[in-house]
């Protein structure tokens, strides 16, 4: 609690705080203007924030910090990556890697993690990591989408819709071998000329702290597939991250915690607007429609916001679902993941407008496919 006043003191109070993330957390920003100018006229309703998405979310950030800060992801990339010798045999265990780790334990994990690694081999074999960092943010993106837990809008709408874990991931699967399988497509593009470099290996670090924050993600996962109260989750990782390391507080994302918050203010208060709801339900009428829709809408407002805008205006949740996940591909902002990437990638090679350009087109590409072959999935969904 005394850090997250310190960070909301820092946020008023310090003018140069505030410039260095002005952009960096623009959808923060936003979020935070539309809910208090939209409460002007609306007044806000503290009741429409939903805690509890809030609290397992802030949970799951708090556990999975362990896995990254005790060397876990470290260790399971070095070690499968070390004997390959060319970009293409990289990127093939980069994609896989990735996609798998960003189903289990979130995507940006995934990518700060991992995307500093891909950054080191390039540098060491000597070739430039920028397709390979792109391909990478697709994988994590088609790879979160498979569980609830692997973004943070699967989180959000597994809540919403209260739909069985089951259910929610055979839906998904499809959609994920799909995207996995074109992400390899794309990996061909790579390089198969012999790249020649060696990864020092790495440990895992304080075996004892990680087994404990292992067993507190456990509690974790069984609140979030609505076992037991979130609060026992809560109060859990909360405490055992207060007596083994409290240094994970400062490095939770609070921005989007807060981004989850004023957006639930901010589509409360639209919702009660007769204009804006009439407005959102002619778009989110059906699986199809909310699907396509969502999608687009995720290039302007990023993936998060649009399945919180949708959501107050739709039953369809398997076309809102299928919609935001594939609406992570397109413009850069569409999902947090590609912001990662590409931010990793300009603070070690510098501002580089080409990437923006050849993601700008590839992604494109692949949201045109996966647009494609959520019609048939939806189309043919009782097959």
């Amino acid at each position: 609690m005394h850090n997250m006043y310190e960070l909301l003191k820092r946020t008023i109070f310090d003018p140069a705080f505030v410039k260095r993330h002005l952009v960096r957390e623009m959808l923060f920003w936003i979020s935070m203007a539309l809910s208090i100018v939209s409460s002007i006229f609306m007044g806000a309703r503290l009741e429409s924030i939903d805690w509890e998405v809030i609290a397992k979310l802030f949970s799951l950030m708090l556990v999975v910090q362990a896995f990254k800060e005790y060397g876990v992801l470290e260790w399971m990339a070095r070690s499968s990556l070390k004997s390959l010798k060319s970009p293409r045999s990289i990127g093939v265990m980069i994609v896989l890697l990735t996609a798998s780790v960003s189903s289990l334990i979130t995507n940006d994990v995934a990518l700060i993690t991992l995307v500093p690694l891909t950054m080191l081999i390039a540098l060491k074999a000597g070739f430039d990591p920028m397709w390979l960092v792109m391909i990478q943010s697709q994988a994590a993106d088609v790879g979160s989408a498979l569980t609830p837990i692997g973004n943070p809008q699967n989180l959000f709408l597994f809540e919403k819709y209260q739909v069985p874990v089951g259910e929610f991931v055979s839906f998904l699967l499809p959609f994920t071998i799909f995207g996995v399988c074109w992400t390899l497509v794309m990996n061909l593009l790579n390089s198969r000329k012999k790249a020649s470099f060696t990864v020092e290996p790495s440990k895992i670090r304080e075996p004892r702290k990680l087994m404990i924050f292992a067993l507190a993600f456990l509690v974790v996962m069984l609140s979030v597939f609505r076992v037991i109260d979130y609060r026992i989750g809560l109060v859990l990782t909360f405490v055992v991250t207060m007596v083994l390391d409290r240094g994970f507080f400062k490095k939770i994302d609070y921005f989007l915690l807060g981004t989850f918050a004023f957006f639930f203010i901010f589509i409360d208060n639209m919702t009660r607007t007769e204009f804006i709801s009439g407005l959102m339900r002619s778009v989110a009428n059906g699986d199809m429609q909310t699907m396509v829709n969502s999608a687009l809408f995720s290039q302007i407002i990023s993936n998060v916001p649009s399945a919180i805008l949708f959501s107050s205006f739709t039953d369809s949740y398997k076309g809102l679902t299928l919609g935001v996940n594939i609406g992570g591909s397109g413009t850069i902002i569409a999902s947090l993941a590609n912001l990662i990437a590409y931010r990793i990638y300009v603070k070690e090679r510098g501002q580089n407008g080409k990437y923006l350009i050849i993601f700008m087109v590839s992604s494109t590409i692949s949201l045109l496919l996966s647009l494609t072959f959520g019609y048939f999935r939806l189309k043919f969904l009782g097959l």
